[in-house]
């Protein structure tokens, strides 16, 4: 039974929601669930995206990579994306266009790919215009250029702005309430060049492993594409786990770091912060380059509400912890360079079983086209993660000031605000400490919504299931729960359900993860994880990437496994084919 006090906060509409596209009437959860598995909150909504990320998705599909014409997309909304009860849709219909268009695909193969195996996937029904000669031969040339580019100068230049905008921090502490809010949206632009390319990226990663698997496919090695995905190296969103990693080395090999670890992690960053010891210090200087490189990275990192790991490192030093306590032989670069090794050989071995010279070359210019898009998609994801952290960080100073102010309780409620209210905001902001505190309590509100994977029509939000009333059968002893594979291998453990990455200290070395949607900030946990069970995504989404690249099985589009599957069960997971059986 819904409570009727959550359906009266609730309402039948949010603040944010979008007009629902009578064009593209297809909304889905598919990655979008990854993106923004939570509510986004307000200003997240309308200043993030609505003026930001989403501007350049349009950008990137009409100037960049050209599977829309301009017209088809509306120039101040674009229909790519949807927010409805707080809730990042993706346009379903829209992107169908990117199967039809995309030389060598279809469209069921192209929504396979991206949204994987769901019982609502909709058949696809053609339309007038779907298709488009010009723009699939634009895509053709566009399409081998991916197959044999050794550069993607856009994706470096989007990482150097990332970088630049961090470099470039000023003393947030000196500027004024309204220089925040100037400092916050001056970043807009840089969030519109950086996403603008990651469509690209995204949808030209998919070049090199639809070719390889048509080509391994015809020699009877279908199975071998896994191995061509892993191992690649350069992988952003990878990165924090290696140097995690090193930082857990240094405490284990540290008696002083060893004590303060053991003594509870609620402590330990003060005694970091606070001792003398010479270890302690280096570990300290470590911590903190880490968090200056990586700190934008967060759980649900595409709201700018969530803590950030720099602003709240609680969650750094439990991913650290686990790592201090794992064998030598978890080194992730280790794993990285034999899978990097296994996939070199393996990629010589299966061109020479390719019928023919110019088969063999194509072949060859897939595998590559894999190592290099791949981690062009995580890069050009990260460099947008890291402009948002420099708007967090002003954003969160001005939050600060009005709990000292007594305008409201709690320094992330600067993001009930919507962007087009700041102004007025800074000028008045006790006016608005009625209209925060009501916003707090409809936006905790939409966290007992369970978000439709697919919205065909519009749907009043009090029609919407809760999450009290989603039951499913767990599942027992001999049960095969079906998914896609999202990284080689098979693995049994300890199956660990968690929904929120700050739930790890229940994880343990070999333990198989088993979470609704994961982010980069989930990666560090994957380093101690024997194995990766997902309830959405695909073998391009982040979990997958991360997964082939750490050398770890991985299960992903696993409906409801985090409900089926028992904490504590003893499963087996086979990222080959996706399967997970309860043992």
């Amino acid at each position: 039974m819904t409570d009727p006090q959550t359906e009266s906060a609730v309402g039948d509409h949010w603040i944010t929601d979008w007009e629902f596209s009578e064009r593209y009437p297809v909304y889905t959860r598919a990655n979008a669930g990854e993106v923004l598995p939570d509510p986004s909150s307000p200003l997240n909504v309308t200043l993030v995206w609505n003026k930001g990320l989403n501007i350049g998705w349009r950008e990137g599909y009409t100037k960049h990579l050209g599977t829309h014409l301009p017209e088809e997309i509306d120039e101040t909304m674009p229909e790519i994306i949807g927010n409805f009860g707080g809730y990042h849709y993706t346009n379903f219909s829209m992107t169908e266009l990117n199967g039809a268009r995309l030389p060598g695909l279809t469209v069921p193969v192209w929504n396979s790919l991206w949204v994987g195996d769901h019982p609502e996937l909709p058949e696809y029904t053609p339309k007038p215009g779907d298709e488009n000669a010009e723009l699939t031969a634009g895509l053709a040339e566009k399409s081998a250029w991916a197959l044999t580019t050794t550069e993607y100068p856009e994706a470096e230049e989007a990482k150097r702005r990332a970088d630049r905008a961090r470099e470039e921090r000023p003393d947030l502490g000196s500027l004024s309430d309204r220089d925040l809010v100037d400092h916050a949206r001056s970043f807009v632009d840089d969030l519109i060049f950086c996403y603008g390319y990651h469509p690209v990226t995204t949808t030209l990663s998919t070049m090199g492993p639809a070719v390889a698997g048509a080509l391994l496919e015809s020699i009877g090695e279908s199975d071998k594409l896994g191995i061509l995905l892993s191992g690649l190296g350069g992988v952003d969103s990878a990165a924090p786990s290696f140097a995690m990693w090193k930082l857990g080395r240094l405490a284990a090999g540290s008696e002083a770091l060893t004590a303060i670890f053991e003594s509870g992690l609620s402590t330990a960053l003060e005694a970091i912060e606070t001792s003398d010891e010479d270890d302690v210090k280096t570990f300290r200087t470590e911590f903190d380059d880490f968090l200056y490189k990586y700190g934008s990275r967060a759980p649900n990192e595409w709201d700018i509400r969530s803590d950030s790991w720099e602003t709240n490192p609680v969650l750094a030093l439990l991913a650290i912890n686990g790592m201090r306590l794992s064998p030598d032989d978890a080194d992730p670069e280790r794993i990285l360079q034999r899978n990097r090794e296994k996939r070199i050989a393996l990629t010589a071995e299966l061109a020479d079983k390719m019928p023919d010279d110019a088969t063999r070359q194509s072949f060859l210019d897939a595998a590559g086209s894999i190592t290099r898009f791949m981690p062009w998609r995580e890069r050009t994801k990260t460099a947008c993660v890291k402009v948002m952290g420099e708007m967090r960080a002003a954003l969160y100073e001005l939050g600060h000031r009005m709990v000292e102010a007594g305008v409201m309780d709690d320094h992330h409620d600067i993001t009930m605000l919507l962007d087009d209210e700041l102004d007025a905001f800074v000028d008045d902001p006790k006016s608005f400490s009625g209209t925060i505190a009501e916003r707090r309590v409809q936006y905790q509100a939409l966290f007992d919504l369970q978000p439709p994977f697919f919205l065909f029509e519009p749907l009043p939000l009090s029609e919407w299931p809760r999450r009290t009333e989603h039951k499913v059968a767990p599942a027992i002893p001999g049960d095969v729960l079906a998914g896609v594979g999202g990284a080689p291998g098979v693995v049994r453990g300890r199956a660990r359900i968690m929904h929120d990455p700050y739930d790890a200290g229940q994880l343990e070395e070999g333990d198989i993860l088993v979470a609704p949607q994961t982010d980069p900030a989930w990666t560090p946990l994957f380093v101690f994880a024997g194995g990766v069970v997902v309830n959405v995504g695909a073998t391009i989404t982040h979990s997958s990437i991360v997964c082939r690249e750490l050398g770890i099985p991985c299960a992903v589009s696993v409906q409801d496994a985090t409900a089926r599957i028992p904490d504590g069960a003893m499963i087996e997971v086979d990222g080959n084919t996706g399967t997970v059986t309860i043992l």
